[in-house]
């Protein structure tokens, strides 16, 4: 049964055309991804549908629909108490209450944890209804679609399947139009060599040969004046050849734009934050009670725990309470959450440039990562949507006179494209980077060290995501007995090696009765 038929979807904001897409159908079951750049227009496309602009759409209803909106369109004393990741699930439990024939979800996925994404990954697996979903969710896209609209330049195109078949038919269409501009170019090359030789040639024929004499010429100039005309009657040919010929646009690759070297002072210490006894209190409850912390200089640190177990707080705490657990070294760039007011005169380049001691060419390519290219770097910051606002204040991160990044939820509000182009550049980042983030993939793909905060502790693991959830796989095979003779010998690891490398503020006696008591533990358990 078809749901919804479209046609002649039209919308334009002054002079720029944001919609033009001729017809678009939502038949039941289907299950889309709806994906494009920041401010493409996306959440519009749902409003448009909707009736929710100005316009009167030409759209053909045939059953009912839920909409779940991401901007808080609900205000009371209550509501207003609520985190971020409450509300957004009480808003997906109204939804999913009431039977709909079309969900209509405009980035659910916002403030939700692990678990919570993934909880809802099953529910709409379970879903009898077909949904259209906007998401920078990758994992989720891959796991509960079978198409994938994207929305480019006004118009919708339509892959059917997943997030990484739509990723690779993208890359099957660069390559593509490589195989295409190599061909226009090898062939544009051909004649305008050709052309050329001719031009030589026609040239050629206004001179007499050298042992020619004068009046043996002007017997031979009305012969070599038919001639010429023939090889510039050939000459114009080839030019009109050339004309004809489809010009094929060299496609643009981000990958291969690099950031350059950095000139941040380096830090000489192993661990760029040592701190010890960590605690805070919520409401007189206690949020988390951390015997010591140690981040790697040098690493991609993920901060991973569920929704209200402290992590900002902890973020927060290390930042504007423990600045002395820093080595002096360090020089920090903080990204919040909620982002500061920017300044909305400045320029995204100016804006970036303020506090950077790099060039602009290689500010220019970093801002070009993050999709803002050649001229686009002049718009100025007030006229940009939420993502990239975000783009341009993690820009400034990235080309600020840091060694060490504080980043929190980077990823929230950018476009799968942007959060790609972000994934690569913490990878190439040389100082040390701390995050939070519920991105999955994002995490996988960047973090070589994992510090989880669940019941009230941090655990440290150095490793990536996936070795860490292969390790997990392992140790939930084994009894009970030998998970705490492992445990135990990775307590005993850890204590060695801050024995035989201990940092300044570190206490000997201290770590010494450490490792002999759990020595001793585990003799016992042998």
């Amino acid at each position: 049964m078809r749901i919804l038929h479209a046609h002649n979807i039209d919308y334009s904001i002054g002079e720029r055309n944001v919609l033009s897409i001729k017809e678009l159908s939502i038949h039941s079951g289907n299950r889309i991804g709806l994906v494009g750049k920041n401010g493409i227009g996306k959440s519009l496309l749902l409003h448009y549908l909707l009736g929710k602009t100005e316009e009167t759409p030409a759209v053909q209803w045939n059953g009912s629909v839920h909409y779940f909106s991401q901007l808080d369109d609900i205000q009371s004393a209550e509501w207003n108490k609520q985190s971020g990741g409450e509300k957004t699930l009480r808003k997906l439990q109204h939804i999913f209450q009431e039977p709909a024939d079309l969900l209509l979800l405009d980035e659910p996925t916002n403030n939700l944890d692990w678990h919570q994404i993934e909880l809802l990954e099953q529910k709409l697996l379970q879903q009898k209804a077909a949904f259209v979903i906007v998401s920078h969710d990758r994992a989720l896209l891959d796991t509960v679609c079978s198409t994938i609209w994207e929305l480019d330049e006004g118009d919708v195109h339509v892959y059917n399947g997943n997030y990484s078949y739509y990723q690779e038919a993208k890359a099957l269409q660069v390559r593509q139009q490589h195989e295409a501009f190599e061909a226009y170019t090898k062939e544009k090359k051909r004649l305008t060599e050709r052309m050329r030789q001719k031009e030589q040639q026609a040239k050629g024929m206004n001179k007499p040969p050298a042992r020619m004499g004068s009046s043996e010429w002007q017997l031979h100039k009305g012969k070599a004046s038919g001639k010429k005309q023939k090889v510039e009657r050939v000459t114009k040919v080839i030019q009109e050849r050339i004309d004809r010929l489809d010009k094929v646009e060299k496609p643009f690759e981000w990958d291969k734009v690099t950031m350059g070297a950095r000139n941040s002072s380096p830090i000489h210490r192993k661990h760029v934050l040592f701190a010890k006894e960590i605690s805070k209190t919520l409401e007189g409850s206690p949020l988390y009670l951390i015997p010591s912390l140690k981040l790697k200089t040098g690493s991609k640190t993920a901060l991973l725990g569920k929704n209200g177990s402290g992590k900002s707080t902890l973020l927060h705490q290390l930042l504007n309470e423990r600045q002395d657990n820093w080595s002096a070294q360090a020089t920090i760039g903080h990204f919040e959450q909620t982002l500061e007011a920017l300044p909305a005169e400045e320029s995204i380049l100016q804006f970036t440039q303020a506090n950077s001691t790099l060039p602009q060419h290689e500010i220019r390519i970093i801002l070009g990562r993050l999709h803002f290219k050649e001229e686009e770097v002049h718009k100025p910051i007030g006229v940009l949507s939420g993502g990239e606002r975000v783009k341009a204040a993690l820009a400034r991160l990235l080309t600020g006179d840091y060694n060490v990044l504080v980043l929190d939820e980077p990823t929230n509000h950018l476009d799968v494209e942007a959060i790609a182009a972000l994934e690569s550049l913490v990878v190439a980042y040389p100082g040390t980077i701390l995050f939070v983030s519920h991105d999955r993939r994002f995490v996988s793909k960047t973090a070589n060290h994992l510090w989880m905060l669940e019941k009230q502790q941090v655990t440290s693991y150095a490793g990536s995501l996936s070795s860490y959830q292969e390790y997990m796989d392992r140790d939930k095979a084994v009894s009970p007995l030998t998970e705490d003779k492992m445990r135990l010998e990775n307590k005993l690891t850890e204590l060695i090696g801050r024995l035989s490398a201990p940092e300044p503020k570190e206490n000997i006696e201290d770590l010494e009765k450490q490792y002999a008591e759990t020595l001793a533990t585990l003799r016992s358990l042998s």
